[in-house]
């Protein structure tokens, strides 16, 4: 996702604390994921990551050595990569930041984690991590590029770097990166893939780039794996809902000792990966995103709106076209303490907007300690 893109939406998803709220689920959908496809054949099918200079290389893979075939995946014995993430459990964690940088956001989806760091939610320098499932990434053009599924930049593998935790690395460029060594790309796990952009380094002097590249391989060699973080937390929960609906990616937001919901997307069956931007979802369910209001809560118009009153909640319904399908956007701007966009795109929608606010959803409020770890009530 283009890093200012994925800084807006997640500033109006969850950030309405802090700065305006604009919540809306369909950004998440529209932002091309340069940056992170997971973002993404993966949050998408789509993904980033790049590395290894030799047509076989040894990689230490944790607590054995290992080799690396021609096509990236990994001989040896050493443990393997997930062959796919829970949805509702963030994998990954930072161990160690350069001072003053945070957690920002967040996202998972079946076939990809990924994490943005930073200083405040709109720095223009982010640290951005992304992670892949066992086989979504291989090794192409004799070991000079990687590629992640179709719809992934290709990443091209620039010189060795310093070992991260024991596992051989290189550093990377890629076509939208035109500033020499912009990422760090290592083997996190047998046949699994992580990939470290580095901060915009054409902003910085000669002198300050190789200070960013150290603190690179020590976050890459702090980064955890599986371990337990805060936990997902959503605001609101799906009531009387289909039995096989669940939820295909999340996207987060840090908010005090737990990780915010700020946006989902909902599959009955395999969701449309790598087309999003952000979520994987599947045509005719919803994707939402929600958050706590704040008074420059609004919302937004698009084709033909109406503005309804729905449980006591003032919303706007709004129907488009996107894609030359046809689109339905449901906007609460307040209520009960949250902003809610809901969005459903395709010709047979499971669930009217405005009916799946009515009878199927039910909101928790602006206090995090209400939320549901569950989606589902």
């Amino acid at each position: 996702m283009i890093e200012n893109q994925i800084r807006e939406l997640f500033a109006g998803l969850a950030g309405a604390r802090r700065e305006t709220t604009r919540v809306d689920a369909e950004r998440a959908r529209r932002r091309g994921r340069a940056r992170l496809r997971w973002r993404r054949a993966a949050v998408t099918g789509t993904p980033l990551l790049a590395v290894a200079t030799a047509v076989t290389v040894a990689v230490t893979l944790g607590f054995t050595p290992g080799g690396l075939r021609r096509d990236g995946t990994a001989t040896g014995t050493g443990p393997a990569a997930p062959r796919q993430f829970d949805p509702l459990v963030p994998y990954l964690s930072f161990g160690w930041l350069p001072a003053g940088n945070s957690l920002l956001r967040g996202g998972v989806s079946r076939t990809s984690a990924f994490m943005f760091a930073g200083r405040t939610a709109t720095s223009p320098n982010v640290w951005d991590l992304g992670i892949y499932a066992a086989g979504r990434c291989h090794l192409t053009s004799g070991a000079k590029k990687l590629t992640c599924g179709s719809a992934g930049p290709t990443i091209d593998i620039t010189r060795p770097a310093p070992a991260v935790h024991g596992h051989r690395a290189w550093w990377t460029n890629s076509s939208n990166m035109w500033w020499a060594d912009a990422g760090l790309v290592w083997q996190y796990a047998r046949n699994g893939w992580a990939w470290l952009i580095l901060p915009n380094m054409y902003r910085y002097p000669p002198q300050q780039v190789a200070a960013v590249r150290r603190d690179a391989v020590r976050i890459a060699a702090h980064i955890r794996y599986g371990a337990p973080t805060r936990p997902l937390v959503f605001p609101a929960q799906l009531v009387h809902v289909p039995g096989n609906w669940r939820v295909s990616s999340v996207l987060y937001t840090p908010d005090g000792r737990v990780l915010q919901a700020s946006s989902f997307a909902l599959a009955g069956g395999r969701p449309s990966l790598g087309s999003d931007g952000g979520l994987d979802y599947q045509k005719g369910l919803p994707t939402i995103g929600i958050g706590p209001d704040s008074p420059k809560s609004t919302c937004p118009r698009r084709g033909e709106s109406n503005r309804e009153v729905i449980n006591g909640v003032r919303v706007v319904v709004s129907h488009s076209a996107a894609g030359g399908l046809p689109r339905q956007d449901l906007c609460a701007a307040h209520a009960d303490g949250l902003t809610l966009f809901v969005s459903e795109q395709g010709a047979h929608p499971a669930i009217g907007v405005a009916s799946l606010f009515r009878n199927h959803l039910r909101l928790l409020g602006g206090n995090p300690a209400n939320w549901a770890r569950n989606p589902f009530g």
